[in-house]
């Protein structure tokens, strides 16, 4: 699938699940590392904070804002603080929650993938977008993240077939990964 193509489905998919009040499943198609930091404004690593549940100010739904404390951008820009915005929460009773999208704790420290559009901050790609980070004594700081059921990848046909994660995928390591996000910052000539 070609760059604009991949970035037309993303920004597809967030568009509809903007409107959604409740869901029952969500499909995603799957995006590499590099492909999603294209799509993105920033990629950065960041402490979670406080968050917030409100009415959307758009939709009849809710929505939930989190506050997250930028230590380092990986790839892109971004401030120093960024309020992250995510359909769904529990308001007065009502719960709205979008399955494949990312959840956090306060307190976890995270590499994220998001994008601002109309100053507003998102995920670029729910789930996805989302690595927990952890500290290892042997080979310090570790990305792990969980994919639910609803991505999709295409075969070599085209079609859309449910995503399989390696059986033993390497460990991700960070220094590794910033490596990497250097490099295609890079490669796009410092174009962010």
């Amino acid at each position: 699938m070609s760059r604009p193509s991949v970035r037309t489905f993303v920004l597809a998919a967030v568009l509809v699940l903007g409107t959604v009040t409740s869901a029952v499943a969500t499909t995603a198609l799957y995006v590499t590392d590099a492909e999603q930091a294209e799509l993105s404004t920033a990629v950065v690593i960041a402490r979670v904070g406080p968050s917030e549940v409100l009415p959307h100010d758009q939709y009849e739904t809710v929505m939930t804002r989190t506050t997250l404390r930028i230590e380092d951008v990986l790839y892109g820009a971004a401030p120093e603080q960024v309020l992250l915005h995510q359909v769904g929460g529990t308001l007065d009773g009502r719960t709205v929650y979008v399955p494949g999208d990312a959840k956090f704790e306060r307190g976890e420290r995270c590499v994220l993938f998001v994008r601002q559009v109309e100053g507003r901050w998102y995920l670029t790609a729910m789930e996805q977008s989302k690595y927990l980070l952890s500290d290892d004594p042997k080979f310090g700081a570790l990305m792990t993240r969980k994919l639910g059921e609803g991505i999709r990848t295409r075969d070599a046909r085209g079609t859309l077939v449910a995503y399989k994660p390696p059986v033993r995928s390497p460990m991700k390591r960070l220094v590794s990964f910033r490596s990497s996000m250097v490099q295609l910052q890079a490669e796009q000539g410092g174009k962010r």
